[in-house]
């Protein structure tokens, strides 16, 4: 095998992130933001914690991307009605009419990511990539505090 494995996911994230970045920026969007985006037109009225696990960050980077979003008019918080404590995230209209584009840009840059690759090398490299992710999720697990 020559190089490593872990150098070249990194370049090929750096490379992602840039692209994302240049694409995103059209719709007042940054790559952080735009995982929490999309997360809320799939799962509406998630609490922020929720929110945490679906994109798998830590708090910190969930309340910076929420903050930033609520002042960016994509996300609004309604209080839990069974848990006053607990806010609710809805995107907006606004974020609604967006997430049209914004689907259509992350498909396109899927296309662009996946050129040239046999649908079954496709799925091998996303089996192995989860296999890595869960080796490392069992790192974490076992080397956590």
């Amino acid at each position: 095998m020559h190089g490593s494995i872990a150098r070249t996911i990194a370049r090929v994230s750096r490379k992602s992130q840039a692209y994302l970045a240049r694409v995103l920026m059209k719709y007042d969007l940054t790559v952080a933001e735009q995982p929490f985006f999309m997360a809320l037109q799939y799962r509406e009225g998630v609490t922020q914690e929720e929110l945490t696990a679906m994109v798998c960050v830590d708090k910190a980077a969930t309340a910076r991307a929420v903050r930033s979003l609520e002042e960016k008019g994509f996300l609004r918080r309604e209080q839990d009605e069974s848990d006053r404590r607990q806010n609710r995230l809805y995107p907006t209209e606004q974020a609604d009419e967006l997430a049209v584009y914004v689907r259509d840009e992350l498909m396109r840059f899927n296309r662009l990511l996946t050129k040239g690759i046999a649908p079954e090398t496709l799925e091998t490299v996303q089996d192995v990539l989860r296999q890595m992710e869960q080796n490392l999720t069992e790192w974490s697990e076992t080397h956590a505090g």
